[in-house]
């Protein structure tokens, strides 16, 4: 075997061989790559660790306590529950439930309120809607022959127009002898007897119609304001005024409706329960539509320096009321209220004018007792009314 020896400090090297007796290098890891390499060796730590708890936990069972402590509560709470109810079903208890009253003894003093000086402006305010005036039926005043239609249906018309002729006939007087003479005939024009449009306007000529006899009927070009008026704001109205103020939304500017009237219901109406009707006339100036939504205003009077109460302390609200003055017993506790009548006068439906009956300072139950107490639900309550 031939001897082997290193080569000489100054003899070259292969490539081949300086590799394979150098010294094995690693490449540098970023500092970024070292802590995911070491979070994920953190992660693959703890699921051996979780899995190794589950296999130790496995091989020691179920334990005593979820075995047999566990099961044997539930029961008897289970059995306690079903005793109670079983006792609370069939065995109530025989001594009487006594309820306790933490506010027993204790004394309520029911609000009251003084009579005082004051002004009242008296507005009644009613919803409405526009229509028009009501069409004025044409009658004839003669029974015949149509003979002569002067206008046809739909057009305007002026008031007196004539509208159409009758031809009437009479029979002939007869004379000394007995003899009959020839039957005579008269026209009678039929006027118009407003101004407006013609509605249902037919006739023929040739038509026979009887007197009073209605052939259509004259539609205004006028409209109306109409509103229901309840009970109470009748009440409210001690005098009709002749003008009403009437609001239209995203319309013209407040306006003056004149010649107002209130209509009570009558027959069926009245038998149904229907409200009184207020109409008022719209100003020809003023441009409306029918159907148009509406605001009235009624101003029913007003009175200063009047004596004045809360309507919620009056049983009533109109010509006479009744009040109710708090009194004390011979021992000092609040006793049954007084009642007392007194004479109203105008009301704007949050205080009352008192005319007799009480004095300046007199004090009463500010809520007439067994009414509802419109301030005790603050959600609801008028902060007019209850000083909020």
């Amino acid at each position: 075997m031939a001897d082997q020896h290193p080569p000489a400090p100054d003899e070259p090297r292969d490539d081949a061989v300086e590799q394979a007796f150098a010294a094995p290098q690693h490449a540098d890891v970023s500092p970024r790559e070292a802590r995911r390499q070491a979070k994920r060796q953190q992660q693959l730590e703890a699921l051996e660790r979780k899995q190794l708890h589950r296999a130790e936990r496995a091989a020691r069972g179920p334990g005593a306590w979820r075995t047999w402590v566990l099961p044997m509560l539930k029961i008897a709470v289970a059995a306690v529950i079903a005793i109670a109810l079983v006792k609370l079903a069939f065995f109530p208890s025989e001594e009487a439930a006594v309820a306790e009253d933490p506010m027993a003894g204790a004394m309520f003093d029911e609000p009251v309120v003084a009579v005082e000086r004051g002004s009242i402006e008296n507005a009644v305010s009613v919803d409405g809607t526009v229509v028009p005036v009501e069409a004025v039926p044409i009658r004839s005043t003669q029974t015949g022959t149509v003979s002569r239609v002067y206008y046809d249906d739909g057009l305007e018309v002026a008031e007196g127009d004539v509208l159409f002729s009758v031809r009437v006939e009479s029979e002939p007087e007869p004379d000394a002898e007995g003899n009959l003479g020839e039957p005579s005939a008269a026209i009678w024009n039929m006027r118009a007897p407003a101004a407006g449009t013609l509605v249902g306007f037919d006739l023929l000529a040739g038509q026979m119609i009887d007197l009073g006899g209605e052939a259509g009927a004259v539609q205004p070009p006028r409209h109306l304001v109409r509103a229901s008026v309840g009970a109470a704001d009748q009440y409210r109205l001690t005098s009709l005024p002749e003008s009403a103020k009437v609001t239209i939304d995203s319309g013209p500017a407040p306006f003056e409706c004149t010649d107002v009237d209130i209509r009570q219901p009558t027959g069926e109406e009245a038998a149904g329960g229907a409200s009184a009707t207020l109409t008022c006339a719209v100003p020809a100036d003023v441009r409306v539509f029918v159907g148009l939504s509406t605001k009235v205003e009624l101003a029913a009077g007003s009175a200063a320096d009047v004596l004045v109460l809360p309507t919620t302390a009056v049983l009533g609200s109109a010509d006479a009321g009744i009040v109710y003055r708090p009194t004390l017993g011979s021992d000092g506790t609040p006793g049954e209220p007084e009642e007392v009548r007194i004479e109203l006068g105008i009301s704007d439906g949050t205080s009352v004018e008192v005319r007799s009956g009480l004095t300046e300072g007199d004090e009463v139950l500010q809520f007439v007792p067994g009414a509802v107490d419109p301030c005790a639900d603050p959600a609801t309550a008028d902060p007019a009314v209850c000083g909020f």
